[in-house]
């Protein structure tokens, strides 16, 4: 009789050893757009400064800062990391954003790398500074006067693509909604 109970009690102790085990590892990042800051510039004499109107804008860029929570106890990864701009319907433009913390400089011009695929160690927070941009050069800036959202998309570690959404606005007046 000793022996069926102490039989029962291990399968029971690693059953429960399995449940406890699959709710630990069950757990999700969890992303929060600390800041986005994004403008317009012209070229003023080899200067480039702030715009006021469509009509001058040559140059579009924006930076974003992400802090990201992983509450598994599991690592979790990031891949193909996309800002979406879109006007409600499709796709209008696709941005790869440079990782801040690559930056490298040549003379005295920097560079920086597309951003990488980001593991996320388990129970903590990462911090991603990103930035990108456009030129207006065969209408480069064409997609931006369309926009009405803005998407960062991303891939998990079982290739399901997440959405989170960025901005709402209507970029078509934009320049009278920030003056």
């Amino acid at each position: 009789m000793e022996a069926i109970i102490g039989v029962i009690g291990t399968i029971l102790g690693t059953i429960l050893g399995w449940v406890l085990n699959s709710v630990s590892n069950h757990g999700k990042l969890y992303l929060y757009v600390s800041s986005w800051d994004d403008n317009f510039l012209y070229n003023e004499v080899g200067c480039l400064v702030p715009c006021i109107s469509k009509e001058k804008a040559e140059y579009y860029s924006y930076k974003l800062t992400l802090d990201i929570y992983n509450s598994s106890s599991e690592a979790r990864i990031m891949r193909d990391i996309t800002i979406i701009y879109s006007d409600d319907k499709c796709e209008l433009h696709k941005s790869v954003p440079k990782d801040d913390t690559t930056r490298y400089s040549s003379g005295s011009i920097s560079f920086y790398n597309d951003i990488a695929p980001v593991n996320i160690p388990p129970k903590a927070i990462i911090q991603l500074k990103l930035h990108d941009g456009s030129h207006h050069q065969n209408n480069g800036l064409d997609y931006i006067w369309k926009t009405r959202k803005i998407y960062l998309t991303y891939k998990n570690e079982k290739s399901k693509t997440t959405k989170i959404a960025i901005k709402s606005e209507d970029y078509s007046c934009y320049f009278e909604n920030h003056k």
